[in-house]
């Protein structure tokens, strides 16, 4: 079946860009495409939101630095009130380190896990 040019009725031949008779445009019609500046747009806004999301992030540092903040602070009260010696509270101190360690590993993975792209 061949194409009739939509200006005159003449028939075209199937392939052709122009019409013989009158050269009127003949070429299937493509959807309209979306201007490059609406895409930038929705680029940068999309950026932008990814640069909040990254802000609003808590730092697994400010937890971990606050509980040694508090341990400290505590043992230095209970050393002062001569309630407990240093010497007694190291093997505490290094367990709360480590599972400040584990726990800000866990946190940092879990955040690595979100920021990849899902398939």
């Amino acid at each position: 079946m061949m194409p009739y040019c939509p200006k005159c009725g003449k028939e075209v031949v199937e392939g052709t860009n122009f019409c013989p008779n009158c050269g009127a445009d003949v070429r299937p019609e493509r959807p309209p495409t979306r201007p490059a500046r609406i895409e930038k747009r929705e680029k940068e806004e999309k950026a932008e939101k990814k640069e909040k999301a990254e802000k609003e992030e808590v730092s697994p540092a400010a937890p971990l630095i606050g509980g040694i903040l508090i341990f400290v602070g505590i043992t230095y009260f209970l050393s002062a009130a001569g309630l407990v010696t240093l010497r007694d509270l190291w093997p505490f101190l290094l367990l709360l380190l480590g599972v400040a360690i584990v726990l800000a590993a866990i946190y940092a993975g879990v955040i690595a896990l979100k920021r990849t792209p899902q398939p």
